[in-house]
């Protein structure tokens, strides 16, 4: 837990005091995505929670995904930012990029060590299309490296999401 601590706190703390002069919008979300993983591809559910300003987002999220005996549980924190912003700023759709980190756990009684556990860090990108004040959808791809995992290298997400703006 000390590890999760010294890795996500200094970053929650630098964003928290950027765009400090915008509005702040918080929002909760549920996401589904397609997860591919060592051959082997999976669907995942997930919630969302995070904070949102007119040119950044930051979020922290759980998914969770099952294929047989083999089943995976992340908790990511992304940060994105708008691209293009002066392009789309009179449409709906808005493009971003961003990085993410973050902790995973597999389970497949398949495997030596069936438990496997470790970090998780990379890049991701998407539009978001805003319906009205309350409600946008999400469709992102995140690629992400594995750090201490002996069984998973590498993790590519095509997830959809839905936020609600509160």
């Amino acid at each position: 837990m000390k590890k999760i601590n010294k890795l996500f706190l200094p970053i929650l703390l630098l964003v928290s005091t950027l765009h400090a002069d915008d509005k702040v919008y918080s929002f909760i979300g549920v996401q589904t995505s397609a997860a591919k993983f060592e051959n082997t591809s999976t669907p995942t559910v997930g919630i969302k929670y995070g904070k949102q300003t007119n040119n950044m987002r930051t979020s922290l999220s759980y998914n969770y995904g099952e294929k047989g005996s083999n089943y995976y549980q992340t908790l990511l924190m992304q940060i994105d930012t708008g691209i293009l912003t002066k392009t789309f700023s009179d449409i709906a759709l808005k493009p971003y990029v961003g990085a993410t980190i973050g902790v995973m756990q597999q389970n497949d009684d398949g495997l030596v060590p069936s438990r496997d556990r470790g970090y998780v860090y990379g890049a991701n990108a998407g539009f978001s299309y805003i319906l009205n004040d309350a409600i946008d959808l999400d469709l992102g791809y995140r690629y992400l490296k594995t750090s201490k995992l002996e069984n998973i290298d590498k993790l590519s997400d095509l997830t959809f999401s839905m936020h609600y703006f509160y």
